[in-house]
């Protein structure tokens, strides 16, 4: 009876203290907690999409200061508010795009568009003109601003910067006239860091946005970045072109970025970009073409020339021609010591490199993945991609080609997505390594693998075992290293996990 008693008396004090906290949460602002268990293949960015948060939003809540350290099953507080107001919000115009169109897009009617930006019954939208969709007071009443032109090279197709030199060729603004690129705080950023990150000094950043003190600023704070251009068209779009997308609008090196053409006629398209010959995706019909592009680590900053070639079926051709800008990564720095010295040969990394190009190059016409990518182990990431590295003293002349995970030999190794099995051998510097073909270009990498469990030429599924972690060829320890390549240039493999391509 007395253990009942006590159980009874423990169960009435657990619903106290459950209707306290109510109480308190619903005294607070409105404010409502709710609790979210990590599942496989989450991340904190994905699992703030799913409560219309900030990943920083839910970090914070959660004293996280990396963004990239949560495990399976971690139980995150989730922090939700009630009756918000609506933010404000601007939509940039993009080629082929209408008052009618932009407005069915945001569920608005065309004179509910036209009535928040002061705009005429008959007037017609630009490239790169920024309609209000939502007021705030965030915003500011919209100026109309003409397209203008610009003069600049683009004739280069090797993979070099474009000169700032003067030229006699004229060009429209694809972008935004009174562009501004901007930085978005996160946790654990400094001005000094953020300057690194994109090739400019502290005091360049405090003078664009009049900081007082560079020391004092805060997560989601947006910094404009100076020096960095919107894409330039070299002329019109052509008429059978309903829409020309960009995504990003600045590639970065060692990331993704994607093209979208949509025709009104069929057409064949063809392109180069960095020198090299573009792989393009086409619809069923060709009217809807995607490229994706991997940006080469230590791609030097500057404007590149984008080049596309579109055929119809009489056999008409027709261009697009863009000037892209590129930054830089900042990626950060990292100093290593490896025992192994014969490891760090330049020819013995040269080779190895050249077996993953040549591994990755193949382009395969299915395409077998069709979400984003999942993570590849419940383990605690703990490198990233794109770190400059030092091994032994030397120069920071070497990168992180992919993310690292920290997990106990054995740790099962699991396919990031559906795919075909294209590798699985022990090479001198990735150790135990398995490459996996996802279709249209795209290939992972494990490695560092204390056993293969797959053959080439096998179809595995998302979350299949493949592998258990180890630490084998140049490693310092038990771990799965992971990387994404694109085409035969390795990229970051996070970003495929944040986003959906194409």
């Amino acid at each position: 009876m007395k253990t009942l008693g006590a159980l009874i008396y423990f169960i009435l004090l657990c619903m106290f203290l459950s209707f306290s906290c109510l109480l308190l949460a619903q005294g607070q602002n409105n404010s409502v907690l709710t609790v979210h268990v990590v599942q496989r293949g989450e991340n904190l960015f994905r699992i703030a999409l799913q409560y219309d948060l900030f990943a920083n939003e839910v970090a914070k809540a959660n004293g996280i200061t990396d963004n990239d350290s949560i495990v399976v099953g971690q139980r995150l507080i989730i922090p939700l508010l009630q009756d918000l107001p609506d933010e404000p919000l601007r939509h940039t115009v993009l080629a082929g795009e209408t008052i009618h169109s932009i407005a069915t897009a945001y569920g608005k009617t065309a004179n509910e568009l036209l009535s928040l930006n002061g705009l005429a019954e008959d007037a017609e939208v630009y490239v790169g003109q920024r309609l209000v969709i939502v007021p705030g007071e965030l915003e500011a009443d919209p100026k109309p601003t003409s397209v203008q032109s610009v003069a600049e090279e683009t004739s280069p197709s090797s993979p070099q910067p474009i000169s700032a030199g003067a030229t006699n060729q004229s060009r429209l603004i694809l972008g935004d006239p009174d562009f501004a690129f901007f930085h978005t705080v996160e946790a654990g950023d400094t001005v000094f860091d953020i300057g690194m990150r994109f090739n400019l000094a502290v005091s360049d950043i405090a003078k664009e946005n009049n900081l007082q003190d560079p020391t004092k600023i805060f997560i989601g704070q947006r910094l404009v970045i100076p020096g960095i251009e919107p894409p330039r068209l070299a002329h019109d779009l052509p008429d059978i072109v309903a829409s020309f997308t960009i995504d990003p609008l600045i590639l970065q090196e060692g990331r993704t970025g994607r093209f979208k053409v949509h025709t009104t006629v069929p057409v064949e398209v063809s392109g180069m970009f960095l020198g090299q010959e573009l792989r393009i995706i086409a619809n069923e019909d060709n009217t809807r073409h995607n490229v994706m592009v991997g940006i080469p680590m230590f791609t030097e900053q500057g404007v590149y020339p984008l080049q596309l070639n579109l055929v119809d079926q009489e056999a008409t051709s027709v261009a697009i021609a863009a000037n892209l800008q590129i930054i830089a990564g900042g990626y950060g720095y990292q100093t290593i010591s490896i025992n192994n010295s014969e490891l760090l040969s330049p020819a013995v990394e040269n080779e190895e490199r050249a077996l993953m190009v040549r591994a990755t190059s193949p382009f395969t016409e299915e395409k077998y993945w069709n979400a984003s990518l999942s993570l590849p182990a419940a383990a605690t990431m703990n490198a990233r991609f794109g770190t400059l590295r030092s091994y032994n003293g030397s120069a920071y002349d070497r990168y992180h080609h992919g993310v690292d995970f920290a997990g106990a030999t054995g740790t099962p190794v699991l396919a990031a997505a559906d795919g075909v099995v294209v590798l699985a051998d022990a090479l001198k510097i990735r150790g135990r390594t398995t490459i996996i073909d996802h279709g249209w270009g795209l290939y992972t990498a494990y490695a560092h693998q204390n056993s293969i469990q797959v053959s080439p030429g096998e179809q595995v599924t998302s979350g299949q075992i493949i592998g258990a972690i180890g630490s084998t060829g140049r490693s310092t320890g038990p771990h799965l290293h992971w990387e994404v390549w694109l085409n035969g240039v390795n990229v970051d493999p996070l970003q495929w996990v944040q986003q959906v391509f194409p």
